[in-house]
């Protein structure tokens, strides 16, 4: 009797994994189905759920590639992202093992300021950034994107890091440093290895959050060579039509570093974002 129970138990689980697995994955295959289709079927009242193999064109995809700026917009989206995620990792992780280490009122409430900073709008901050980088001659550069990601990012990032460094034990360090290690030596052989899974949930975060960026983008740049891909797709959303086939394609080709990114990361991120959570 309990094996059975046990059994329908597996099996009521696996369906409700299944569910939320073909409703969270849906999106994602429509895209692909529309930027395969023709525009006739795609924006018919009745589009085929399950298309027939013949009426996909995977021409788009090679017309969007070639007749459009998009190489030229991932690599712009490239060089924000890994600097954004770059200044954002060392920033974030010295800070948090700081304000884990070294702890005071001062410390607590720097803490609790980085997790305020998160709650504020971008909108917020857009304007006086505006007035910054005009100051310095930034405006219309990737170094403005880089620098306004890093605004968002390091806020939540730091306070992340503190709570995977508050994990570890200080004992660790002490033990390290007493053999001869030194300070920094126990913060780069003992600390670092220890906080990987913190860091791969940290860093997925922060390519995320970088990579989507569309509102810095938009505000920041003009030139259409320096477009982000989030900024190029908007393009082919113009004043009375949408050239769906085209804008699907490219969110399809936008989502494949994050996918790329992701399963690299799956061995870490479970880890890190259970860890993350316990305090030593």
């Amino acid at each position: 009797m309990r094996t059975r129970n046990s059994t329908t138990r597996r099996i009521v689980i696996a369906g409700v994994v299944v569910l939320f697995a073909v409703v969270g994955l849906f999106p994602i295959y429509w895209m692909v189905v529309s930027a395969l289709l023709p525009t006739s079927e795609t924006l018919s009242t009745s589009p085929p759920l399950i298309p027939s193999p013949a009426s996909l064109d995977f021409g788009y995809f090679a017309d969007v590639v070639s007749n459009s700026e998009l190489p030229t917009w991932f690599l712009n989206s490239t060089l924000t992202t890994l600097g954004s995620v770059l200044v954002s990792m060392v920033v974030a992780t010295l800070a948090g093992y700081s304000l884990s280490r070294m702890r005071g009122r001062l410390q607590d409430a720097a803490s609790a300021s980085m997790l305020l900073t998160r709650v504020l709008p971008g909108t917020l901050l857009v304007i006086p950034l505006f007035v910054v980088f005009s100051s310095l001659h930034l405006l219309n550069t990737l170094w403005a994107i880089i620098l306004a990601n890093c605004t968002v990012i390091i806020p939540f990032a730091v306070w992340l890091m503190k709570g995977f460094f508050d994990s570890i034990p200080k004992e660790l360090e002490e033990a390290a440093v007493i053999d001869g290690c030194g300070v920094f030596g126990a913060f780069a052989r003992i600390v670092l290895p220890l906080t990987r899974p913190g860091l791969a949930a940290t860093t997925a975060y922060a390519f995320v959050l970088a990579w989507s960026d569309y509102l810095f983008a938009k505000t920041f740049l003009q030139d259409r060579d320096l477009w982000t891909l989030t900024l190029g797709s908007a393009s082919f959303v113009g004043e009375h039509a949408v050239n769906w086939n085209s804008l699907m394609a490219v969110g399809i080709i936008a989502i494949i570093p994050v996918a790329i990114l992701f399963l690299f990361l799956e061995p870490l991120l479970v880890k890190g974002l259970a860890s993350g959570s316990v305090k030593g």
